[in-house]
């Protein structure tokens, strides 16, 4: 039993550090969960609510803006406000950047990742 019990543990880790796919696609509904790690419409309004006046800053041209794209190192990321962190926990380990079109990108700072988007729209919902 020890043996399988190992193996499962492999097979869900291996599982959980599968890399996020690209998406455009939103929540819909107030607790449907969207593409990415899994914020909800609320947890997204929560974040808009939270950041959403901070200074946007220019992404560089070329630069994709995706769920799964790496974001440039000339692109300052800023660290999740506790105030958000306490409401939404699975944000504990991620930081945020706003970007000029009025979007919060939340980026995985040790792959420099987006691993989620939230527009204004989210927000305002």
């Amino acid at each position: 039993m020890p043996k399988l019990t190992h193996w499962c543990a492999l097979l869900i880790t291996a599982w959980l550090m599968q890399p996020v796919a690209p998406s455009f696609a939103q929540a819909t509904g107030s607790g449907a969960p969207a593409p990415g790690i899994g914020l909800t419409s609320d947890h997204k309004r929560t974040i808009y609510r939270e950041v959403g006046n901070e200074p946007a800053r220019t992404v560089p041209d070329g630069s994709q803006v995706a769920i799964g794209a790496e974001i440039p190192n000339s692109l300052m990321l800023n660290e999740m406000p506790v105030s958000v962190k306490d409401q939404i926990g699975l944000l504990r380990d991620f930081k945020f950047a706003k970007i000029s079109d009025e979007t919060i990108v939340i980026v995985d700072p040790a792959q420099r990742r987006i691993v989620d988007i939230v527009t204004k729209a989210d927000g305002t919902q």
